[in-house]
Formats: C-alpha cells, sequence, structure tokens
C-alpha cells in the first residue's frame, strides 16, 4: 500500500471561509492520492498476474 503524505489545514477558533476552503482543498488532495495510487496498485496487480500467466 502506498504511504500518502499530505498535511491538512487546522481549523481556527472562529469560522473563517479561507480556512474551510483551504481545508477542502487539502482534503481533495487526499481523495486524489488516494484513488491515484490505488488505481497504480490494480496496474501492477494485473501485471503480475498476466506475467505469471504467460
Amino acid at each position: 500500500m502506498a504511504k500518502i503524505v499530505q498535511t491538512l489545514t487546522r481549523a481556527s477558533d472562529e469560522y473563517q471561509a479561507d480556512v474551510a476552503q483551504s481545508l477542502i482543498r487539502d482534503l481533495d488532495a487526499v481523495i486524489e492520492k488516494l484513488n491515484t495510487s490505488f488505481q497504480q496498485e490494480i496496474k501492477q496487480e494485473i501485471e503480475a498476474k498476466s506475467f505469471f500467466l504467460e
């Protein structure tokens, strides 16, 4: 499994729109990294299976 490294923005004591938007961007980046690494792992699995089946 791939290691995901991402820093998330900390919430301030009072609501601030720019902080909330920054946190959403950070979470979107985590989701994108997870989706990308998962697809890569599936591709490697398929390649390994076809290597041994040939």
